[in-house]
Formats: C-alpha cells, sequence, structure tokens
C-alpha cells in the first residue's frame, strides 16, 4: 500500500502493491508471505477486481450491494457482490464498452453501450435484448420519471446539395423502455461552428455535422443537461410534454449555456500536442441540491456554475491540458472532484467567490503538480482551492466515489474506484472526504494503524534511534535470462516447460536450477574466479609495499628534456 502524503492529509494507494507472477505456486506463495513483509501486508479490496488488460467504466447499484465495470480485452463485463468481497460473474460481449447504466435497484437490470452502434440491455439470466443506433452513441442517461434512455451520439448527417448554407445538427436518441420503442429524438442545431465538412465524392454534396459529447440528469429535478462539441451545454425539461411532431417545441434545448466563451483564455491547452476544439465540454454533472452544476473541457478547464446565473462562479485549470473525462460533486465534503488522464482533483465547492476571484488566473501556483502547494489547502477553504491531487500508476478513464447500502453514491466516504490504462482497477482511500464504506470498514482501523506506528517512529527518530528493515523482493528466488544466455548454456530444451517461464522479452529460471546448470556448461569457471581473485590480492599486497629509497645523486638524469621528465 503506498502513501501519498498531501498537507490535507494522507491518501492511501490500495492497488499498488507489487504484482506477483501468475505462474507462482501456492507454496511459493505461503513462502512468500513468511519473509516479505510488503506482500503479507497487501490489501485485496476485491477479490478480482481487474481486467485483462484495461477498464473503461465502472458503476455502483442504488442499493449499494454491487459494482459493475467494463473492460477489455476481451470485451466483458464483471459484477462484484460488495458484501461478498468477490466476482458474482462474467459476462463476453460483442463490442467494446463505451457507458453502462443501471436501471434498476441491483444488477438486473443493465444497459451497456456499444462501440458498434448497438445498445445491449442484459437480464440476470445474461442478455436479453440489443438495439442499434442510427449513429454511435457517446454517453448514456437514464430518466426516471418518463422511462427514457438518453443516448447522445455523434450527430446526424445532413447533406446539402444547394449553393446555401445548412446549420450542423446533433441528435439525443430517446428509447422509452416501457414501450419498447423509439420516441422523437431531441434535436440542437449549431451555426457558429461546423465538426465535419466533407466533400461527398459521389453527389459532390457537403455533409455538416455535430456530436454530443456527454449527458447528465439532474437528481433533484428532471433536467437533462447536454455537452457538445461546439461548446456549449443545452438543457432540455423532461416534464414538459412530448409530441411525436418532429416540430415540437420541447424537443428543442429551451436554453443554452456557453462554457466556450467563458473558458476561453484559461488553461494550459497545446494545440501542438493535442488536437480538437479546447472548449469542447467533455463531462457535466449536476449536484444533489439542484443548485450548481459543474462542465469540464478539452482544454483541462471545469467550470462550477450556479444554476441562477450564466457566469462561472470559478474556473479550475487542470495543468496538464488534457480533456476532463469526469466530473462529481461531493456533498459530504463540499468538494468537486475533477478528473483528467492523470490525476482526479478535489477542490473546495463552497466559500466566498468574492474571496477566490483573484486565484482564478493564479491558480496554478497551488497545484502540487508542479511541486509547490497551497497555503489554504484543505477543507473549508475558499472556493476552488485544492483539498489534494490523486495520482495513479496509470491513465484515468473514469471514477466514482464508491458508497455502501445507507450511502449508494458514496458522499459521505471517501473511497475512489479509478478505471485506467491497467489491468488493475486503482482504488485510493482520502479519509479527508469521508469515513471508508460499510463493505470495507477495515480500512479505517488499517489506517489508524499506521498512523499510530508512524508516530511511535518519529518519536524514535527524534530520540535518535535508527533501525533498518531488511526485506526481500519476489523475484530475489529467480534469475531472468535472455534468449542469448539461454543460448551460452545450451538450455533451449527448457523453453516451453514450466522450469523456464516466459516474461517480456526473456524468461525467469529458479536460482538453484541455474546454478547447477551453470556449473555443468562452465566446470572450470570456479577455478578460473580463484586465480583472479589471488591475482588480484597479489597485488594489493604489492601495492602495500613500501618502495626502496633512491638517492638523488644516483639518478640517471634524462638528456632530452630533462625538465619535462622530472
Amino acid at each position: 500500500m503506498e502513501i501519498q502524503e498531501r498537507k490535507s492529509g494522507k491518501i492511501y494507494s490500495l492497488a499498488s502493491t507489487t504484482a506477483v507472477p501468475e505462474w507462482l505456486s501456492e507454496r511459493s506463495r505461503r513462502n512468500l508471505a513468511k519473509r516479505d513483509s510488503q506482500f503479507r501486508h497487501r490489501i485485496t479490496l476485491l477479490q478480482d477486481l481487474e481486467m485483462p488488460a484495461a477498464s473503461t467504466k465502472v458503476r455502483q447499484s442504488p442499493d449499494g450491494k454491487f459494482l459493475i465495470v467494463g473492460g477489455t480485452y476481451s470485451p466483458r463485463i464483471r459484477c462484484y457482490e460488495l458484501a461478498e468481497m468477490s466476482m458474482k460473474f462474467e459476462r463476453y460481449l460483442d463490442s467494446e464498452v463505451v457507458d453502462i447504466m443501471i436501471l434498476g435497484e441491483d444488477y438486473g437490470k443493465l444497459a451497456i453501450l456499444g462501440a458498434d452502434r448497438t445498445v445491449m440491455f442484459h437480464a440476470p439470466y445474461g442478455n436479453h435484448e440489443k438495439i442499434r443506433l442510427p449513429t454511435f452513441g457517446r454517453a448514456m442517461a437514464y430518466e426516471k420519471t418518463t422511462c427514457d434512455l438518453l443516448v447522445v451520439s455523434s450527430g446526424k448527417r445532413a447533406s446539402n446539395t444547394s449553393v446555401g448554407k445548412q446549420e450542423a445538427t446533433g441528435q439525443v436518441y430517446r428509447y422509452n423502455l416501457d414501450e419498447g420503442r423509439f420516441s422523437q429524438p431531441y434535436s440542437f442545431t449549431s451555426a457558429n461552428q461546423q465538426r465535419r465538412v466533407d466533400e461527398d465524392m459521389i453527389n459532390n454534396a457537403r455533409v455538416l455535422q455535430l456530436g454530443g459529447s456527454c449527458i447528465a440528469t439532474s437528481p433533484t429535478h428532471s433536467l437533462t443537461g447536454i455537452g457538445a462539441e461546439d461548446g456549449t451545454v443545452r438543457f432540455w425539461d423532461n416534464r414538459a410534454p412530448v409530441s411525436s411532431s418532429p416540430s415540437n417545441v420541447h424537443l428543442t434545448p429551451f436554453l443554452n449555456l456557453d462554457v466556450a466563451s467563458a473558458t476561453s483564455g484559461h488553461g494550459f491547452f497545446d494545440e501542438n500536442t493535442n488536437s480538437g476544439f479546447p472548449g469542447e465540454v467533455t463531462s457535466i454533472c449536476f449536484d444533489n441540491s439542484g443548485i450548481q452544476m459543474c462542465a469540464g473541457t478539452r482544454g483541462g478547464n471545469v467550470a462550477l456554475y450556479d444554476m441562477r446565473s450564466s457566469k462561472p462562479l470559478f474556473i479550475k485549470e487542470h495543468q496538464y491540458g488534457l480533456p476532463i473525462h469526469t466530473v462529481q460533486f461531493h456533498s459530504g465534503s463540499g468538494t468537486v472532484l475533477s478528473s483528467d488522464p492523470k490525476l482526479v482533483k478535489i477542490w473546495n465547492a463552497k466559500g466566498s467567490a468574492a474571496s477566490s476571484s483573484t486565484q482564478m488566473r493564479d491558480d496554478w501556483n497551488d497545484d502540487a503538480a508542479f511541486g509547490s502547494s497551497n497555503d489554504n489547502e484543505g477543507l473549508g477553504g475558499p472556493i476552488g482551492t485544492i483539498v489534494a491531487n490523486v495520482e495513479g500508476t496509470a491513465d484515468f478513464s473514469h471514477f466514482i466515489t464508491s458508497g455502501d447500502s445507507t450511502d449508494p453514491s458514496g458522499q459521505n466516504n471517501g473511497l475512489l474506484l479509478c478505471c485506467g490504462e491497467q489491468s488493475k482497477v486503482q482504488s485510493f482511500y482520502c479519509p479527508v472526504l469521508g469515513a471508508a464504506p460499510q463493505w470495507c470498514s477495515f480500512l479505517d482501523n488499517i489506517t489508524e494503524e499506521l498512523e499510530e506506528k508512524d508516530g511511535m517512529l518519529d518519536k524514535s527518530s527524534a530520540v535518535g534511534d535508527s533501525g533498518v528493515v531488511q526485506t526481500e523482493t519476489i523475484y530475489e528466488d529467480y534469475k531472468f535470462l535472455t534468449r542469448a544466455e539461454i543460448d551460452q548454456l545450451g538450455i533451449q530444451n527448457l523453453v516451453g516447460t514450466p522450469l523456464l517461464r516466459g516474461y517480456m522479452h526473456g524468461f525467469f529460471i529458479h536460482v538453484g536450477l541455474y546454478n547447477r546448470i551453470r556449473a555443468v556448461a562452465k566446470p572450470f569457471e570456479y577455478n578460473e574466479y580463484r586465480t583472479q581473485k589471488i591475482k588480484e590480492r597479489m597485488e594489493e599486497k604489492r601495492a602495500s609495499r613500501i618502495a626502496p629509497k633512491v638517492n638523488n645523486a644516483e639518478k640517471v638524469k634524462a638528456k632530452v628534456n630533462p625538465d619535462l621528465a622530472e
């Protein structure tokens, strides 16, 4: 378990222990636990909480008892029962997972958005039905009041053969789960930006397209927000009656919020290394009170809004300038959690906007990513001040705050589960956000014991006691050999057997077996080693001898360049 020190407290990385070789036998594992303290003190949060290559999405059921994780390769989902702390089932899919929505209280009703323009519905017994979308979907949301599954897509192409101009159009598909059919989609237009203008080689027509990037529904009121590629957040009121007529006024957004203009001039977006429009809205979320909203952009900015104003309360800048893929409110601590591929930034969402308005452009000086920290770091500071930065061992793609049956959304808990570009699902425990969920309440006891031990070590170091604990690593009993070394030893016939374990560009072999093979392959190696050692010792003795004193009169002077000879 790795510990990240912050001014506001410590962050415990629960999935940072050294990976154990899969080919290690159970007996070797038991012996390893006896002599390796790091392996013995490792923390297994959930059994098999990993994917073969990478994980893309993680969701927790509304009852707080199950965890659904989607990943690759091959594409699959895994369900974990938190009470048993183990995997319940695993299902393979036909395409990669883009998004996951839990429609019921538990794992019984799932909607999975695939990368092949399909939405798969799963029941407890397996795959129930599959529908196909007109265009590629990017994100999903479920509106409980109307039983509509909302899918934001890459946009609908509209051909224009005339000379006149045509606005780029985008659509949000609505699939009514009660009736089992598509409803009239939400539509929106943008005359400011055209995402794609291509030349059709057949019809010589102009193709215009405007896509959405993210979607969120407010948990308080029936309000849906769509973040689009043109940097605008559009809002629909799901309580308004919608007819099947395409000209219905309620199918178009009743409000447009220009986030791109508000965040213009902020951030560290580099056009040379990053592609796309920096003002594109890539993530959006509402808080539980229905008053505040956050929108993250491709340029690495997060704009915090009061729903009663079109001007942002604060704009938080991520110094990497990478797209913000997930934004989430944490009502228990009054903070906002925003994440780009490099880190999860925790910062205050409540406070005086006037006291922090002067910090909006100088906030990068307070970021720990550049080695400095804020003096006001911690909970309860001015709005926008940093509480902590959570850094992982691989790029993040999505995260949630895990909860339990009493708090399914994790608004009062401090456990983060992060998907990323590695096999393990990275997990972090942040006591500054709250206590651990009930299903892993042992984390509180472990962290308290660690803090007590750290206090005792600090006292002993102050007294002057310096003790060094010697530990062994997992691979000390094995020797790594390359293909050239195997050819030199003449053990090519062992390749493919359990005696040689393939790993990366070489093989692992047990040290005892390696010493025996080397003794047979090079029988005179010991004699050569002994002769070399004797020679080295003799040279050391000669160097330590006292050289005889030479008389200056008897010294023969050089005839040529005597000054240089001396």
